[in-house]
């Protein structure tokens, strides 16, 4: 079962492109925000969906995200 697979199947989303996956858990966000202090253009909790893996870098994306506290906000280098 590849990672994504596995994430799915424990709850995340996937929001992807050709370069990186972002998984998110809804149920286990803390609301931090630090995703969105991070670059609200990437993470905007008014858009839908609202995360846009087009609006930064991979790298960029996978710091904020290993920032995340909960471990709500996973991701994949492809």
């Amino acid at each position: 079962m590849s990672k994504k697979e596995e994430l799915i199947s424990k709850g995340y989303k996937a929001y992807e492109n050709n370069e990186i996956i972002v998984f998110w858990k809804p149920d286990l966000c803390e609301h931090a925000a630090e995703c969105i202090r991070g670059n609200n253009q990437v993470f905007d909790v008014n858009r839908r969906p609202w995360v846009d893996v087009s609006a930064a870098s991979a790298e960029e994306i996978s710091k904020i995200i290993d920032k995340c506290p909960s471990g709500a906000l996973k991701y994949e280098i492809k």
